[in-house]
Parts: structure tokens; sequence; C-alpha cells
């Protein structure tokens, strides 16, 4: 499905783009409050402050809005990673690692793993993820060669398995039911994950 066809008329005035990224915006808030499967045009409007034929105008169906909104949401999410790894985070000289961790309480990050489990049986909705997750992971490994200074073929080895045990565990945490202790336990997961990680970024393997 083509979802860049917001042109011309649609798009003529700086008003019709807020209402476009109103209607975005809320798509992502009940992606978050409702779960992908209860989400729909009608309570989308509802949430934007829109009549649903306004939102038609903006898109042509549900799927549309969706894979848009989908898109919008991993934008934001990924948007507060490459900070947390490259923007005033580095600059500020906290530890990178912490903060990146510190999403697992982030709703944006919460409403898109709502969304990649709603993808398992959806088939446009696993494309729509997959393509934007591809996307995004280059512009994250690209911060990160940055932030490392990674310049070898071996080191970029490394970097991916890093990268790819750092979202893991991002993710792993987002979703954990521990309640007893939690952030005590969570706090000592952390140091162990980060000794692991130190030690393996040193090796010579």
């Amino acid at each position: 499905m083509n979802t860049n066809r917001h042109t011309g008329q649609r798009f003529s005035t700086p008003k019709s783009q807020q209402t476009y990224q109103r209607v975005l915006d809320a798509a992502v808030e009940c992606f978050r409050d409702l779960g992908y499967h209860r989400t729909n045009m009608s309570n989308i409007a509802q949430r934007a402050g829109v009549t649903r034929s306004r939102v038609q105008y903006y898109f042509d169906n549900t799927d549309h809005l969706l894979t848009d909104a989908a898109h919008a949401l991993l934008s934001r999410v990924w948007g507060r990673y490459l900070e947390k790894l490259y923007g005033r985070t580095a600059q500020s000289g906290a530890d990178p690692f912490d903060e990146l961790m510190n999403l697992r309480n982030d709703p944006d990050q919460i409403a898109w793993l709502e969304l990649v489990a709603a993808s398992r049986g959806e088939p446009l909705l696993r494309r729509v993820v997959e393509r934007a997750q591809r996307d995004l992971d280059e512009q994250a490994m690209n911060a990160q060669r940055k932030v490392l200074n990674v310049t070898t073929r071996e080191a970029e080895a490394k970097l991916q398995v890093v990268s790819d045990l750092v979202r893991l565990l991002l993710d792993a945490l987002t979703l954990s039911a521990i309640s007893v202790d939690r952030e005590a336990r969570i706090d000592a997961l952390l140091r162990a994950f980060k000794s692991m990680l130190a030690s393996y970024w040193s090796s010579d393997e």
C-alpha cells in the first residue's frame, strides 16, 4: 500500500498539516491506551477532536491511517532512543546505557511493543513494523558507530551484537512483570548486564 499520498489540496494550508498531525498523534494515543485491535477511525477522530469524515479526508481507509500512525510512533520512540545515544545525553556526560534503559517506562515505547505483538497476526502491520524497524535500526547503528568510534570490521560485528542485546533488554524490561522489589532487582540486573557488555566489548573475540 502506498502511504505517501498526502499531496496537493489535502495539505494546501498549515492548518491542514496540523490537523493531519493531530490525527496521527491521536492514533498513537489510542494504540497506547486501547491497544491496536481496539483502535479504529471513530475513536481516533474522537481523541483528535475532529469528525470521522475529516479523518477520512486524509486517510482512505483504516489500514492507511494505522500504517502512517505506526510509522509516526516508531519515529517518536527511536527519536528518543537516538537522542539518548547521540544527543544531549551524550553531550552532558550522562551514561547513555542508563538513559536508554529509562525508556522502559516511556508510554510510546509501551505502545510500540503493543504494535509489535499485534503484528504477529496482522500481515499488513507486520510489513509496516519490519520496514520501519529496518530503517531506524540503521540510524541507531550509525549513531553508535560515531559514539564508539567504530572503524574496523571486527568492531562492527561486535557493535551489532551489543546493539541487538541492548534493544532486547530494553524491550524485555518494558514488558517485565517483576513486581516485588522491582526497581532494586532491575538496578542489579542492569549493573550485571553493563559489566557483561563491557567484558564482551573489550575481549579479543
